[in-house]
């Protein structure tokens, strides 16, 4: 996929080419190659033709077939299921404490936003453009007279006093969170509203999909719960109130284990649901069920499983965490 970069400068350009050229991670995006060429033209200037160069800068990047999570935002929320969204936001999450933690020098990305994220086919998202991003060889906030990222994903910080920190990427952060769970105009509601108003808000429009989708609404209504309230503690206007990159991915990591354990307990009661109504008065005869009379050879009745094997539903016929793999890591949720 070719990059092309025309409104950076010959610093800017190098920067990304020389960042991208060592990094290393399934949700940053891997460098191809690169173009850089430079060409003399005949332009007109005050009435007489002149000789002038023109440099064209490009980055060849591996293929992302998606496009960029800009083209998925909807108000809505129906360009993506929940499980989809949640692997944007964690996978977005693991790239960033990748810059932040295991990088020495770390790198501050600056300028963290959907148009700047990838996805593959897959939906699996790939931070890219790294032309604005700094190395920095200690935690110290820095100031700076440069101008860097994006309006609406700049802290207060930096905004009024020109300060760069790793928080500068968690306020960005949780800009991109907030338009992934609620949608395009979701951050300036945030910002009117209260927070937990917004919260509800934004779990009960996502329970009501998930309803629609699969019927584990308990099981994963309390992960988007958790993930709009690390959102909303990324865009706290004190820095220093905001969460580390490593404390969100421990607290997503969290979410997992919580959300695998309660869809175990929602497939746990379906089935002995199944089996309830199976045992009703009115279903029992249906079971093919063959008394026979003990002998030597069969000392006990038998129950013909074969002949009965469609009668159950599928999801009594196999084990419980069979079905929660199945939801959590497979296609179940994938529209």
């Amino acid at each position: 996929m070719l990059y092309d970069m025309p409104g950076l400068d010959d610093e800017q350009f190098k920067n990304e080419f020389k960042n991208l050229t060592w990094l290393r991670h399934q949700n940053i995006v891997r460098l191809v190659g690169y173009c850089y060429d430079i060409q003399e033209i005949q332009v007109m200037h005050e009435g007489r033709l002149i000789l002038a160069e023109r440099t064209h800068r490009a980055l060849c990047l591996e293929y992302m077939s998606k496009g960029s999570l800009e083209n998925y935002l909807s108000d809505e929320c129906d360009r993506y299921d929940w499980h989809t969204g949640y692997g944007i936001i964690n996978g977005i999450c693991k790239g960033l404490k990748y810059l932040h933690n295991e990088l020495e020098p770390p790198i501050y990305h600056l300028d963290l936003k959907p148009a700047n994220v990838l996805l593959d086919e897959n939906m699996v998202p790939r931070i890219a453009d790294f032309g604005m991003s700094r190395l920095f060889t200690d935690e110290q906030t820095r100031a700076t007279r440069s101008s860097l990222g994006t309006f609406g994903y700049l802290p207060p910080e930096y905004i009024h006093n020109n300060l760069i920190s790793n928080k500068f990427d968690i306020f960005s952060l949780g800009v991109v969170i907030i338009k992934i769970m609620a949608g395009r105009a979701g951050y300036f509601n945030s910002a009117e509203m209260p927070s937990r108003e917004f919260t509800d808000l934004v779990q009960e429009k996502w329970t009501t999909k998930l309803l629609e989708t699969f019927n584990l609404r308990k099981a994963y209504s309390a992960q988007v719960r958790i993930c709009i309230k690390i959102a909303l503690s990324c865009v706290q206007e004190d820095r220093h109130k905001r969460p580390t990159i490593q404390d969100i991915v421990d607290r997503l990591n969290n979410t997992v284990a919580k959300c695998t354990d309660a869809a175990r307990m929602d497939w746990f009661l379906i089935y002995q649901d199944s089996l309830g109504h199976l045992t009703q008065p009115g279903n029992i005869s249906n079971l093919h069920c063959e008394q026979e009379t003990p002998s030597k050879n069969n000392p006990s009745p038998s129950y013909d499983m074969e002949a009965d094997k469609n009668i159950f539903p599928r999801y009594a016929q196999d084990p419980i965490d069979k079905h929660v793999n199945h939801i959590y890591h497979g296609s179940t949720f994938n529209q």
